[in-house]
C-alpha cells in the first residue's frame, strides 16, 4: 500500500463539504514523521482537549485526532436528556474547528491495534507512525465479569457510551406503560460514579411528573453511592422513599428477558422496564498491545504525567488507573497535563509550575434540583509535592443545577471554540 503524508488543503478539500464532521480518506497511510507527531485515539473528553492543548502550546506539532464516530456525543448531561431537560443536539459538536481553527488533523476512522515496537497504530483502512502517542479510547463493558448481562444488552443497552444506547433508553422511558423498572449497578470503578444514581432520581422525578405509578428497584453492588453519597441518600429518603427499593450490595445473577425477571443474590425482582449497567475495562486492544497485563482492567500509569511504562506513550481518561474517578471532566483535565506534558518535551525544555487535574461532578436528585463536588490534585514538579482538595455540596439546590447546564457549556466551549 503506497504511503503519503496528508497536507493542510487536502485535509480541507477532504472534510471541507462534511455536514457532521471533518474526514480524511478512509485509505489514509501517513508516511515518516518529523519527531513532533503526536496521535490522539479518542474524540471524547480527553483526546479532544490534548489535540487541541498541543497544538495551542506548541503550533509547529503535526497532531492527529483518530475517532471512529463522526461526531462527539457527551455523556455527561446525557441523563438529563433522557428525561427531557435538554435536547439531544445540545450534546452534539462536530470536530470541524479542532482542523479549521486550530490545524488538528482529524482522522475518522476505527483503532484496531497498536504496534509500539514500530511506534505505530493499526486503523481500520491504512497504519498511522506516531512519535507521542496518547491514548483516550474510553471504556468497554466488561461481560465476561457478569455474562448474565451480555444476553440482554440488545434489550436493555446499559447508555454509558455515546450515541444510540441513549437514544433507544429515551424511547423506552417515553413509551413506558408497566409498574416497576430495575436499574442496576456495578461495583466501583465505572465511568461516572453519580450517573446511575443520578438517571434513578431523574426517572423517579420525571414518572411522578408524568403521573405514572412506577415503583423503581435500584440494586447496587456497592455498599452506598461512591460519590455525593449524603446528598443522594437523603433525596431519596426525602423524595423517593415510597416508590423505590435501594438494594445494597446486591448483584444480577441471571435474566430472563421474556418473563422480565432478574434473579439477584437478594431475591428475584419482576420489572417492566430494565436498565442493566454492566461492569466497565479498559479496551481489549490495550492488553493485545501490551500495555495492560492479563486480568487487570485499567492501564497503570504514572499519576500525575498519565505516560504509561512506554516512553511518550500516555494513557488518559476512563482506561487508566489514576487518582480520579473515571469521568469526562477528570478526561478534560488529564488531557491538558498531557498537553503541557507533550509540549515541553517537543520544546526540549521542562514544564515548570504545578500540573494540575480535576474533577467535577454535578448530579440532579429531581428535575429543578442539583448537587455537586469538586476534586482537585496540584503536582509540583520541582518539590514533587502532591496536594489534594475536595469541596462537596450535599444540599440539593435550584441554583446548582443551572451552573450544571453552565458548567457543560463551558467546558464544550473549552473543547470545541
Amino acid at each position: 500500500m503506497k504511503s503519503f503524508t496528508v497536507d493542510r488543503r487536502n485535509l480541507l478539500l477532504a472534510g471541507g463539504i462534511g455536514l457532521l464532521g471533518v474526514y480524511v480518506s478512509k485509505s489514509l497511510v501517513f508516511g515518516e514523521t518529523k519527531g513532533n507527531r503526536v496521535v490522539v485515539l479518542g474524540g471524547g473528553y480527553g483526546g479532544v482537549t490534548t489535540a487541541k492543548y498541543v497544538k495551542k502550546l506548541y503550533p509547529d506539532a503535526e497532531v492527529v485526532l483518530v475517532e471512529k464516530n463522526p461526531m462527539f456525543v457527551s455523556c455527561p448531561l446525557s441523563n438529563l436528556y433522557l428525561v427531557g431537560l435538554v435536547p439531544y443536539e445540545q450534546l452534539c459538536y462536530p470536530y470541524n474547528n479542532l482542523v479549521t481553527k486550530y490545524g488538528v488533523n482529524f482522522v475518522n476512522d476505527e483503532v484496531i491495534g497498536i504496534e509500539l515496537d514500530k511506534r505505530e497504530v493499526i486503523l481500520g483502512n491504512g497504519r498511522l507512525k506516531y512519535d507521542y502517542l496518547v491514548i483516550s479510547l474510553g471504556i468497554e463493558y466488561d461481560y465476561e465479569e457478569n455474562p448474565a448481562l451480555k444476553e440482554v444488552y440488545w434489550s436493555y443497552p446499559p447508555a454509558f457510551r455515546q450515541g444510540s444506547e441513549h437514544l433507544y433508553l429515551k424511547r423506552m422511558l417515553e413509551g413506558f406503560e408497566g409498574e416497576s423498572i430495575l436499574i442496576s449497578v456495578p461495583k466501583m470503578p465505572y465511568r461516572c460514579p453519580s450517573a446511575p444514581y443520578e438517571r434513578a432520581a431523574l426517572i423517579l422525578s420525571y414518572a411522578k411528573k408524568e403521573g405514572l405509578k412506577v415503583h423503581l428497584y435500584f440494586v447496587d453492588e456497592n455498599e452506598r453511592p461512591p460519590v455525593l453519597t449524603k446528598g443522594f441518600l437523603k433525596a431519596y429518603q426525602d423524595f423517593y422513599k415510597d416508590d423505590a427499593t435501594y438494594l445494597t450490595s446486591t448483584k444480577v445473577l441471571e435474566v430472563d428477558p421474556v418473563k422480565k425477571v432478574a434473579r439477584t443474590t437478594k431475591g428475584d425482582i419482576k420489572f417492566s422496564m430494565a436498565n442493566f449497567i454492566p461492569p466497565m475495562r479498559a479496551p481489549k486492544l490495550l492488553e493485545k498491545a501490551g500495555l495492560l497485563k492479563k486480568g487487570e482492567k485499567w492501564v497503570k500509569v504514572d499519576p500525575m504525567t498519565f505516560e504509561t511504562s512506554v516512553k511518550n506513550v500516555f494513557v488518559i481518561g476512563d482506561s487508566a488507573f489514576t487518582y480520579l474517578p473515571k469521568s469526562g471532566y477528570a478526561a478534560h483535565s488529564q488531557g491538558k497535563v498531557v498537553a503541557k506534558v507533550i509540549a515541553s518535551r517537543l520544546r526540549k525544555k521542562p514544564w515548570e509550575g504545578e500540573l494540575i487535574q480535576q474533577a467535577v461532578c454535578y448530579a440532579m436528585v429531581n428535575l429543578k434540583q442539583a448537587i455537586m463536588m469538586n476534586v482537585e490534585y496540584k503536582y509540583n514538579l520541582k518539590t514533587k509535592e502532591i496536594k489534594k482538595e475536595i469541596y462537596e455540596d450535599d444540599t440539593w439546590k435550584v441554583s446548582t443545577a443551572k451552573r450544571y447546564i453552565e458548567w457543560a457549556r463551558g467546558l464544550w466551549r473549552d473543547m470545541f471554540t
